[in-house]
């Protein structure tokens, strides 16, 4: 059984959002990312959820243009409730979340954001597993 803080990737080397960016700029930052998903956090650092490139998509279509240029990341209706881990979860446990998400958000105890693990992190753990099996 391996601990995920292994395969963490720290919150200063990952792109995310804080709830209160305008919704202008996230879409510049997520842009030049070159992600499809990233995570939002509060300005206090606490995880809130993830915001993906259809949930900009179906503002982009709904709203005016005036609209949006008011909106911040929080006013955002995100489709799909990604699910977090807190950073004491066991590798073997983020298997089923990997499957629906290209990355697992990992929070402490408090609920702060931590960083992430990616899909191909808990895959090529996973095949290592086997393969030692």
């Amino acid at each position: 059984m391996m601990n995920i803080s292994y395969f963490l990737r720290p919150k200063v080397t990952v792109t995310y959002l804080t709830d209160d960016c305008p919704v202008r700029q996230a879409l510049d930052d997520m842009l030049k990312s070159g992600f499809t998903a990233v995570p939002v956090v509060s300005p206090k650092g606490k995880y809130i959820g993830t915001i993906t490139e259809g949930d900009f998509l179906r503002l982009l279509l709904q709203r005016s243009a005036d609209e949006v240029d008011k909106m911040t990341v929080g006013q955002v209706e995100r489709r799909v409730r990604h699910r977090s881990v807190t950073i004491d979860a066991r590798m073997e446990d983020m298997v089923d979340l990997a499957a629906v998400q290209n990355f697992v958000p990992v929070t402490d105890g408090r609920g702060m954001f931590c960083g992430i693990i990616t899909r191909s992190d808990i895959i090529h753990q996973m095949r290592e597993t086997c393969q030692k099996g």
